[in-house]
Order: structure tokens, then C-alpha cells, then sequence
């Protein structure tokens, strides 16, 4: 058997497709942390004294790394990131959980009418569209402060987390996938059209975007401490959509991008974390290709619905894997049912390494804590090498 590893080395075995002490455990709790310690989301974002020592109260469902909601910078800044940022999301219900009040939800409109305007004078006819007017009602002066000031306090915080408990971060940065970011910009109804009315301006858009959301991601990580900061080192990659790609839509408009922004973090130094959503079950033959060209343990394909089986043997000497116990039974299961699951995912996935027992997409702000906490403890259980 391996000697006990700490969580970093644990999870670094398995990035490097290395079998370790045991499978790590590593659930992605954002909302249910602050929800469990009484917080507002407003309290979440805004004051990350309170978010930590409320992830200390919650060590229990936590595993193997923490997420730092660096999020947060998405959310609060002027210009901002492209995508998930106060441009696209409804931020005036932002206090309570509900049934008080609301999660962040999408606008329900198009933003961006014209593709050629935004690539001409950049983000202004996306961030100061009459749209949004209600959104930016903050003072400059209060803007600039979380454009840049907030940033450095936000990572000393969680500097001193992971210096104390020894835990690493999830990650350090945030990068959208262009589809994702035209999405929110176009809304689903409009680019589906225009994947196939206008492929060629999807394309030269999903460029402009890119090369803005990967300057911004390694720019945050840098900030969290990459480098210096166990876990700050990786970059998020998160693609929730479109759901129901076909293998054609996914080859032409999404792998294509990916592959890129891949290759440019990891030939900056970085690791990279796919947080890909929806299932990808049918491209998994295209997905082999994430690491070619690159050394290894630079990669990890988080999976929220693709078949992990599948997953595991189309992809055991390329990349690690993810994932990916239901949202649903963790909200409305059990703690024998939860380990029932996670026994199968370890059986099916786990043989030589390369495996991250964990979530489908983020834990759900109404789980159950005892489901969450079977995660962790169904790895220590049944994960052992």
C-alpha cells in the first residue's frame, strides 16, 4: 500500500495518471457552504473572511481541495470577464437563497446584436448595453476598487487558508469557452441559428473571446498565488453549453477552441481544469486529443453527464478524469445511496490511477451535508490502492 499522502500529492498522482494512497475525493461545494453557515450570497461574494471561515466549519464535505469562488472576480468587476459576470447575470436578487429570494440567474434576452461592432471597439456594446442599464448602478469608485484592490485581498485570504489547513484550491483562474460567453451574449435560440446561418462570424467571435478570457484567467491565477499557492496553479475551464451538441457541432465550433485555450495555459505554465458540462459521451474519440503535444499532468476532464465508464476507457492514458455523482441524489437521496454510487464510479474508474472521485458539476446549495460528507468518506472506504 502507498504511505498516506497529503491532499496535493494525492491529487498530483492522479493528474499524472498515477495511482495513489487512495482515489482523492473532491466535491465542488460553492453555494452550500455559505447556505450551511447561515451566509447570504451577498456575504459570499463580498467578504471572503466570512466564506473561509465558514469552508472551515465545513472541512467535513470538503475532500481533497477547496473551491475559492474566484468566481467572485468574474462577478464584481467594471470591465470584468466576458462571461458569468454582471453583464449576463441578474445580480439584483443577490442576497438571500431561496425560497427568501434567488441564486444569480441569466437574463432571458439577446445582449449582443452584432457580432462585427463588438470585435470592432471590444466589450463596450456588450457591458454598456441599454439592456443592462440596472445592473451597473455602483459608483466608479467602488468598481475600480473590486477591479483590482479587492483581487489582492480576496487571494491573501485564501492564501492564509491553505497555509493553515493544508488543503489545496480547486483553482487559481477562470476561462469560458467562447460558446459559453455567446450564449449569454446571443441566447440559445439566436446561436443556434447562428451556428448555421453565420458559422464563419461564429468562429471569428469565438477568437476575439478567447484570447480575452485566457489573458483574464492567467492574469486571476496569478494573483491567487500560482506558483506559490498549491492548487492557484490551475486554470478553470468551464463549458456549460450549448446543451445537446451533436459530435459535428462539437468537432467544428467547440474542440477546436478548446484545444487552443488548453495548449496556450499549459504552454504558460499552467494546469488546466475542463469543467465540461452536459454529456460528451459521443466525443469522446475527439477528446483524446486534449493532450497531444503536451507534457503530462497538465490536464483534467471534469465530466457533469458523459458515462464515466466510457469515459475511463476511452481516456485512461490521456487524461485524468472527474466526476460524477448526480446533483439529484445528493439533494434528494440518501447517504447509503450516495455510497452505493460513488463505489461504482471508484470500481468503474479508478484501476491505475487517473481518477478525482467527485460531483456532477457543483453540489447543489439544498444537498444534504451527511450525502456530501459519504463522498469523502466512500473514497477512504473503497478507493485505496
Amino acid at each position: 500500500m502507498t504511505a498516506q499522502m497529503t491532499s496535493y500529492e494525492r491529487l498530483h498522482a492522479a493528474w499524472n495518471l498515477e495511482e495513489a494512497d487512495r482515489v482523492p475525493a473532491a466535491p465542488i461545494n460553492c453555494y452550500i457552504i455559505p447556505y450551511l453557515a447561515g451566509l447570504s450570497v451577498r456575504e459570499m461574494f463580498y467578504e471572503p473572511e466570512k466564506l473561509i471561515r465558514a469552508t472551515v466549519e465545513c472541512l467535513d464535505i470538503c475532500g481533497d481541495f477547496v473551491d475559492p469562488n474566484i468566481t467572485t472576480f468574474d462577478h464584481l468587476s467594471i470591465i470584468g470577464k466576458s462571461g458569468w459576470d454582471q453583464a449576463t447575470l441578474d445580480w439584483r436578487i443577490w442576497d438571500d437563497f431561496p425560497p427568501k429570494g434567488n441564486i444569480p440567474s441569466f437574463y432571458e434576452q439577446r445582449i449582443l446584436d452584432d457580432y462585427d461592432d463588438a470585435i470592432e471597439r471590444g466589450f463596450a456594446p456588450i457591458l454598456y448595453n441599454r439592456k443592462l442599464k440596472e445592473v451597473f448602478g455602483r459608483p466608479v469608485e467602488g468598481m475600480l476598487y473590486y477591479e483590482f484592490e479587492y483581487k489582492k485581498t480576496y487571494a491573501e485570504a485564501w492564501r492564509k487558508f491553505v497555509a493553515e489547513y493544508e488543503i489545496p484550491l480547486l483553482m487559481g483562474g477562470r476561462v469560458c469557452h467562447p460558446l459559453d460567453l455567446l450564449q449569454y451574449y446571443r441566447g440559445l435560440d439566436q446561436l443556434t441559428e447562428d451556428l448555421f446561418e453565420r458559422p464563419a462570424k461564429v468562429k471569428e467571435m469565438s477568437e476575439f473571446l478567447l484570447d480575452y478570457e485566457l489573458m483574464r484567467g492567467m492574469e486571476d491565477a496569478m494573483i491567487m498565488g500560482a506558483g506559490e499557492v498549491p492548487g492557484a496553479e490551475t486554470v478553470f475551464f468551464v463549458n456549460g453549453g450549448p446543451p445537446g451538441m451533436s459530435k459535428k457541432i462539437f468537432d467544428e465550433f467547440f474542440w477546436p477552441y478548446a484545444k487552443k485555450a488548453v495548449d496556450i495555459l499549459v504552454g504558460r505554465g499552467f494546469k488546466v481544469y475542463c469543467h465540461w458540462d452536459n454529456d460528451l459521451t459521443h466525443c469522446l474519440d475527439t477528446i483524446k486529443g486534449i493532450t497531444e503535444g503536451l507534457p503530462k499532468g497538465k490536464v483534467l476532464i471534469d465530466f457533469e453527464k458523459t458515462d464515466m465508464k466510457k469515459a475511463k476507457e476511452a481516456l485512461r492514458n490521456n487524461v485524468c478524469i472527474y466526476g460524477n455523482v448526480p446533483s439529484s441524489l445528493l439533494v434528494y437521496g440518501t447517504p447509503a445511496e450516495v455510497d452505493s454510487y460513488c463505489r461504482q464510479l471508484i470500481d468503474d474508474c479508478a484501476e491505475g490511477g487517473g481518477y478525482v472521485l467527485g460531483t456532477e458539476c457543483e453540489v447543489p446549495w439544498d444537498s444534504k451535508r451527511e450525502n456530501v460528507r459519504a463522498i469523502v468518506e466512500a473514497a477512504a472506504k473503497y478507493g485505496q490502492y
